[in-house]
C-alpha cells in the first residue's frame, strides 16, 4: 500500500522493530536483487502453509475470498528479517510490516483497546497478518504468500484494503519480500486514490505482476490511471526484477485499450 505512505507520511508511526531507511525512486530494467541470510531457521512453517501448484493466478477475486483466519504473529513478521526486492514492489513494505507489528503487539500485551480509544485521524486501527498459500519454485525455491488487512480511523484522509506479499526462500533460507498483489483505497477528499495489484507465475517460475493505480480528483474533470507490469525471474538462488514498463493513461484510453 506503498501510494498511501506518501499521503500519510507525516502520521507514520512509531514501529516494534528497527526502522529500515529504504531508496525511492522509478525502476528502470535489469534490477537485480542482493539477499542477506535469515540463518537456518525460517519463521514460516511449510505445514502451516496450503500449497498451490504452477502456473498460478493471482486476480482481483482471489484478492477478495482469501481466508485470512490462518493469522501470523508479530514475532514471526520481525523473524522475517528486512531484505526487501529492489524498487517499487519492494517500497514501503516495511511500514505496513512495522504497522502490524505495532498494532499486533499491543494486542499481547493487552495495550490495543488504550491504543483504540486515543486514535486520531489517518492512524491505523486494524491490521492482521495470515497465511494465504505456499508454492514450490524450480531449483528448490520456495514462495510464501501471505497477506497484511488494514484500515484506518473512520475519519479522513482514510485508507483500507488487503495487500499480498511475496516472500521467496532459497535454498539457504535467504529471505526476499515484494508486493505481489493488493486492492485497497483512500484519499483525502476531492483526491481519492485506489491500486489493483495482480500477478501470474508461470510454470517455469518467473513472474509477472500488473499495478493499476487510478487516482481521482473530485474537483478536476477526469480521471489519472498508471498501469506498470513488472517482471520477476529466478536465476539460481536469486530472484531478479528484470523488467518495468509504465503507461499513464486516461480513463477514455483504459477503455480503448480493454476493446
Amino acid at each position: 500500500m506503498k501510494n498511501y505512505i506518501y499521503i500519510f507520511a507525516i502520521l507514520l508511526l512509531a514501529s516494534c522493530s528497527n526502522n529500515n531507511k529504504e531508496q525511492k525512486g522509478q525502476t528502470t530494467t535489469t534490477d537485480t536483487l542482493a539477499v542477506n541470510n535469515t540463518g537456518n531457521a525460517f519463521a514460516f512453517n511449510e505445514v502451516e502453509f496450503k500449497k498451490q501448484s504452477l502456473p498460478f493466478t493471482i486476480d482481483t477475486l482471489f484478492i477478495q475470498k482469501v481466508d485470512t483466519n490462518n493469522r501470523i504473529t508479530y514475532q514471526q513478521v520481525r523473524a522475517l528479517g528486512i531484505n526487501f526486492l529492489n524498487g517499487e514492489l519492494g517500497d514501503g513494505l516495511s511500514y505496513d510490516l512495522n504497522t502490524f507489528c505495532l498494532i499486533d503487539s499491543l494486542k499481547q500485551r493487552n495495550k490495543y483497546v488504550d491504543y483504540i480509544n486515543h486514535l486520531d485521524i489517518g492512524m491505523t486501527k486494524t491490521c492482521i497478518a495470515y497465511k494465504v498459500c505456499l508454492i514450490n519454485l524450480p531449483e528448490n525455491n520456495k514462495l510464501f504468500i501471505w497477506g497484511i488487512t488494514n484500515a484506518s480511523y473512520e475519519a479522513c484522509p482514510f485508507f483500507s484494503g488487503t495487500l499480498l506479499i511475496g516472500t521467496f526462500v532459497n535454498s539457504n533460507k535467504e529471505a526476499t519480500h515484494f508486493n505481489i498483489a493488493e486492492l485497497s483505497g483512500g484519499g483525502d477528499p476531492p483526491s481519492m486514490m485506489n491500486t489493483q495489484t495482480t500477478a501470474n507465475i508461470g510454470a517455469d517460475g518467473k513472474i509477472e505482476i500488473i499495478s493499476i493505480v487510478n487516482s481521482d480528483d473530485m474537483d478536476v474533470p477526469g480521471e489519472g490511471i498508471e498501469r506498470t507490469t513488472y517482471k520477476l525471474e529466478i536465476k539460481g538462488n536469486v530472484i531478479s526484477l528484470v523488467d518495468t514498463k509504465k503507461e499513464v493513461l486516461s480513463k477514455e484510453d483504459e477503455a480503448k485499450q480493454d476493446q
